[in-house]
């Protein structure tokens, strides 16, 4: 049984508009949180290369901060663009801009990135070193 060729068409046509939806060469996010911090600290955790990695978590190849003015009592808007080699959804891009502005909130208001590791689950390895 062959397939209708209509049908391959279509399938191909839809195929098309996804992967033109994809811009080729570099992709860009951006995302905002209020972080309770002063300015000086969250670009001091920002600048650090070991807290800066473990912010991007090697997502991403290029990224910048901005930090915004005090915003009542909610904190300093923090900005982070992210800049990605890989040409990637543009959702993409800000879903992973998202995680890294997360991760930099929650180690300049608790002092660590939250982690599952090490955690106990119901897994037969759980509490179990990593390697």
């Amino acid at each position: 049984m062959t397939p209708d060729t209509s049908t391959v068409r279509d399938v191909a046509d839809k195929a098309r508009h996804v992967i033109a939806k994809v811009r080729p060469g570099s992709a860009s996010g951006r995302r905002s949180l209020p972080i309770r911090c002063d300015a000086e600290e969250i670009r001091a955790r920002w600048e650090d290369p070991q807290q800066r990695a473990a912010i991007l978590d090697g997502t991403a190849e290029d990224a910048s901060l901005t930090i915004g003015d005090q915003d009542r009592d909610w904190g300093r808007t923090a900005t982070i663009n992210v800049e990605l080699s890989v040409p990637v959804p543009g959702m993409a891009t800000q879903v992973l801009a998202g995680k890294a502005v997360r991760r930099l909130k929650a180690l300049c208001e608790t002092g660590e990135i939250p982690s599952t590791e090490c955690n106990p689950s119901a897994r037969g390895d759980a509490g179990e070193e990593t390697s």
